[in-house]
């Protein structure tokens, strides 16, 4: 019976360096137990041989802003106005979608559905429905703390602050289990025109919110547009900052101060489907053009300050659907300026860190999690063959295959 099984022939980019290398890999069980040089002939002729040949085995993508319970897919288009049971199925749909474009970790921007979300995390986690790692999070608290998904932005200037409300929010999503609260502290023009630069909290609400969340030992996520947004984020200890589009140079300040506890997902592919293949046109077309040139000056500063990046570009929408995820790291090189070595450490390496697995996820290392693809080619040539299922012959998650092509099954090593 084989031990182990090794993916052989192939090239590695190890989600830490600038380069592909020639070495093969080895699972043992759910994590990779030697690369290279180091596996032993004792080793190579106990496994199962993966053929790597014209391939490169890279670590898992992980995507650091998707929403599965939007529903939408590039299988099935959801209207959003389902009822909660066809709703939960579509969670889980989302999930599978998600894994089969070779995301095997997702950090989650919000579900309105926040019970199924946790439930679907651990049945990922079990391995009984196929999906990703998953960390879950709540629906998006808006101003005034309005029911799930009734969004108009009105900011601050007339209600009164109400820490208390939102503090009994973050306890509640706590009781529920899921791992994130996220608080959308600016506006959405692409929703409500002129309302992406109106902050929706107040500073005591903000606080309210962290300390809560810090009680209950779960992370806090901001959708911050604005400025004022982006600092009130990072001054109260919030964790990832999704947008940052309007950033000046006080808030890029601030988040190079706190690079070592805060990531930014500036979401290139929702401006994307609003702007360049506009099948929902946005609500306030001049300020997602102004977010458009915006983040193209923002993100390269964060990114010479030393700041935390990971792709994720609200995945889930009808004209946004969950499977064309990889298209984030096609525009961190485009848009952005990034090597695509760079752009696919900020989907493995630091999202490893975003989901708080370092020493365990997002790099191809002996001890770290089994967390693969095998793609067909090289992606550090050309990063848009991610974008391709077909490049992916295999994905494995967990040291499971959830994916592997016909002509990639395994032959005996015996006597090699």
């Amino acid at each position: 019976m084989a031990e182990g099984t090794l993916i052989a022939g192939g090239q590695v980019f190890d989600g830490a360096g600038d380069e592909v290398f020639a070495a093969d890999v080895l699972i043992e069980g759910n994590r990779i137990a030697a690369v290279g040089g180091a596996i032993t002939a004792a080793q190579r002729s106990a496994a199962q041989v993966i053929d790597a040949s014209g391939a490169t085995v890279i670590p898992g993508l992980i995507d650091g802003h998707t929403h599965l319970g939007f529903g939408s897919t590039v299988e099935h288009i959801s209207d959003r106005r389902e009822p909660d049971e066809e709703k939960a199925l579509l969670v889980a749909h989302s999930g599978r979608v998600l894994l089969d474009s070779g995301f095997t970790s997702a950090y989650s921007g919000g579900n309105r559905l926040p019970r199924v979300e946790v439930a679907v995390r651990d049945a990922f986690a079990q391995g009984w429905l196929p999906g990703p790692r998953l960390r879950a999070a709540s629906w998006e608290g808006s101003a005034g703390m309005v029911e799930p998904g009734v969004y108009d932005f009105p900011g601050t200037g007339g209600r009164a602050s109400d820490p208390d409300s939102v503090a009994r929010f973050v306890h509640e999503m706590a009781g529920i289990g899921v791992d994130i609260v996220k608080l959308t502290l600016s506006g959405e023009s692409a929703i409500v025109a002129g309302t992406s630069r109106v902050v929706q909290f107040t500073d005591e609400e903000v606080a309210a919110a962290c300390a809560a969340a810090a009680d209950r030992g779960i992370w806090v996520t901001a959708h911050a547009h604005s400025a004022d947004a982006i600092k009130m984020a990072v001054r109260h200890g919030i964790r990832a900052i999704y947008h940052c589009s309007f950033a000046d140079e006080e808030a890029l300040d601030l988040l190079a101060a706190a690079r070592d506890r805060v990531f930014v997902a500036p979401t290139p592919g929702i401006i994307y489907a609003h702007l360049i293949d506009p099948a929902f046109p946005p609500a306030d077309p001049g300020e997602m053009r102004d977010a458009l040139d915006s983040v193209r000056q923002v993100v390269p500063e964060l990114r010479a300050r030393g700041v935390r990046l990971v792709p994720g570009g609200d995945y889930g929408f009808s004209f946004n659907p969950v499977g064309r995820n990889a298209r984030d790291l096609q525009l961190f090189v485009d848009w952005f300026g990034m090597p695509a070595a760079e752009a696919l450490r900020c989907a493995t390496a630091v999202g490893g860190e975003l989901m708080d697995l370092p020493g365990e996820l997002g790099l191809i290392r002996p001890g770290y999690l089994a967390d693969l693809l095998l793609v067909d080619g090289d992606p550090l040539a050309d990063i848009s063959i991610l974008q391709d299922q077909d490049r992916l012959a295999a994905i494995v998650k967990d040291g499971r295959f959830h994916k592997l092509a016909a002509d990639r099954r395994p032959r005996a090593l015996a006597g090699r």
